[in-house]
Formats: structure tokens, C-alpha cells, sequence
């Protein structure tokens, strides 16, 4: 009886705003252990087992250090990064290139808008069914107008060569994904105040300084998320390139998503598995860490 007279008085001590953080709080924080901090708790456990799967003994970090000095992780990690900054980069010009086109309110902008969200729709099957006829050695649309323009004297084989293949699943990827910049970045041009270029042109501003001195300062703050959350999804995806090539030719396309896959279902190896994939998890965390001490986004917001 004294417990819960103590607990009563406890909680009546607690104004309503309290009361309603708490009642806020604690359900957010449950379901934020349950389907975050747990999963990865566990992931980076199973890191330090030798078998995750059998007889699981402890390893310590003898799963990342041999990660780490294999021949090929530096390899992998490259062509990670070429694969996310290519994509990401690219993605952002395209996107905001249309962008600012539709944004001018020209004949044909919004069946322009319609047709962006239809690549980020399809399944990603298709999108590869798509391409692969496209850049097709035989009957490839891509090598008959390069044959026909004299610029190749035999067609190319894009996703199969060393020179072309990562090309080909950036070119892929920016095709199926750039509408993701095109209608956040849109929508952020559309808010701008239109006043704004009125007296600029009035003070005798070009269209470039009106776009250096107005357009991209208000895009700053969308422009920076597009290049977290794009970069850090580009990095770790896997199906275009899984879909596209294996991770061939000779690896020449293998990022870590692709080597974590390898080493869990070819080579059996669920330890160096999941240690890989503990591995990106930290570069992924630094990479966010410095992104936000340096550029500050909650500053754009703020604004």
C-alpha cells in the first residue's frame, strides 16, 4: 500500500507537460531499441563470432582484421565510392537541370513531371530489362545509332566490358533514381519567393547571377540532404548491380554490398560477412558524423 501511495505521489509531482514528454518519450525510445539499436546490437555481435550460424565461438575482432588486410577491400571500398558519387552526383545535375526547366512553367512541363516519377516506379528488374536491350552489343538501340554515326566500329559489349561496366550501372542507376532530386528540389524552387528574381532583374542581375545569388543559396539546404541520404542509399545498394553484372567483369564492379553477399552465400563465410557489413556500418556513421559537423542542417532549417 505504501509502494503505490509513493508511486502516486511520485507521478502528481509531475506537471501535465512532463507527464505528456513521458507518455511521448518512452514509446518512441521502445520502438526505436526494438527495430534499431537491437538489430545492429546484434549485427555487430555476430561480427565477433567465428560462426554465427553453428558453433559460434568468440572471435574478437579477428573478423574485421582479416577484412581489412585483404588485397581486395581497398578495391571494393573504391569502387563503392565511385558507384555512390558518381550516381548521387549525377543524379543531382540531372535532377536539377529538369528541375529548373519545368520550374519555368514551359509547354510540355508537366507531362515533363509525370514522366520523371515513372522510372522510380518500376521494379527494378525492369529497369535492368530495359537497359541491358538498350546497351545490347547485337540488337542495342545505343550501338546501331554509334555504328551509324561512325563514332564505334564494332559494338560494345557495356556491361560485360571493364571499361564500360561501371558506366553502365551508373547510367542505370541515375536513369531509375535521378527523379528523387528532380521533385525534392522542385519543390523546394517552387517556394521560392518569385519577388525575389523581379528585383533582381530590375537591378540589372543575369540570369547566372540570379541563379548564383538566389536559387542556390534557398536549394543549399536541399541540395546538402539529397547528397546524405542519396550517397548513403547509393553505397549500400545492391540489386541494380547484382542484377546488372554479378559485381563483373573481374570484380570490376564488385562493391562492398556485393562482397558482404559473396562472403555470407558463396564462400559460406558469415563471420567476414557480417564483419564487412559492421565495417560499412562505421564509415557510414563517420561519413554522417562529419556531415553534419560540418554543414549543419539544422542551421537550413532553423532559416
Amino acid at each position: 500500500m505504501s509502494t503505490i501511495n509513493s508511486d502516486t505521489r511520485r507521478f502528481g509531482n509531475l506537471s501535465e507537460r512532463q507527464l505528456l514528454l513521458l507518455a511521448t518519450f518512452l514509446p518512441f525510445t521502445a520502438f526505436f531499441t526494438l527495430v534499431w539499436i537491437l538489430p545492429v546490437g546484434y549485427a555487430l555481435w555476430m561480427s565477433l563470432l567465428n560462426d554465427p550460424t553453428g558453433a559460434a565461438t568468440f572471435a574478437g575482432l579477428s573478423n574485421y582484421t582479416s577484412i581489412l588486410v585483404e588485397g581486395t577491400f581497398l578495391k571494393f571500398l573504391w569502387n563503392s565510392i565511385v558507384y555512390a558519387v558518381s550516381t548521387t552526383v549525377l543524379s543531382l545535375v540531372v535532377g536539377l537541370g529538369l528541375a529548373l526547366v519545368v520550374n519555368q512553367q514551359i509547354r510540355g512541363g508537366n507531362v515533363l513531371r509525370t514522366m520523371m516519377i515513372f522510372p522510380y516506379l518500376l521494379p527494378t528488374l525492369v529497369v535492368i530489362f530495359i537497359w541491358k536491350f538498350i546497351l545490347d552489343p547485337n540488337i542495342g538501340v545505343l550501338n546501331q545509332w554509334l555504328l551509324q554515326l561512325g563514332l564505334i566500329e564494332s559494338p560494345i559489349a557495356f556491361f560485360s566490358t571493364l571499361q564500360w561496366a561501371m558506366a553502365s550501372v551508373v547510367v542505370t542507376s541515375v536513369w531509375k533514381f535521378g527523379s528523387f532530386a528532380f521533385f525534392i528540389l522542385l519543390a523546394r524552387l517552387q517556394a521560392i519567393d518569385p519577388d525575389l528574381y523581379e528585383r533582381a532583374r530590375v537591378e540589372g542581375a543575369s540570369t547566372w547571377q540570379a541563379f548564383r545569388d538566389i536559387t542556390l543559396p534557398h536549394l543549399r539546404g536541399a541540395i546538402l540532404i539529397i547528397l546524405l541520404v542519396r550517397g548513403i542509399w547509393m553505397f549500400n545498394k545492391f540489386d541494380i548491380i547484382y542484377l546488372a553484372t554479378r559485381g563483373g567483369p573481374l570484380e570490376a564492379t564488385t562493391t562492398l554490398p556485393i562482397r558482404v553477399y559473396e562472403l555470407a552465400f558463396n564462400a559460406v563465410n558469415f563471420g567476414g560477412a557480417t564483419a564487412l557489413a559492421g565495417i560499412m556500418f562505421f564509415l557510414l556513421a563517420g561519413v554522417a558524423v562529419v556531415y553534419f559537423y560540418v554543414f549543419e542542417p539544422e542551421k537550413e532549417v532553423a532559416h
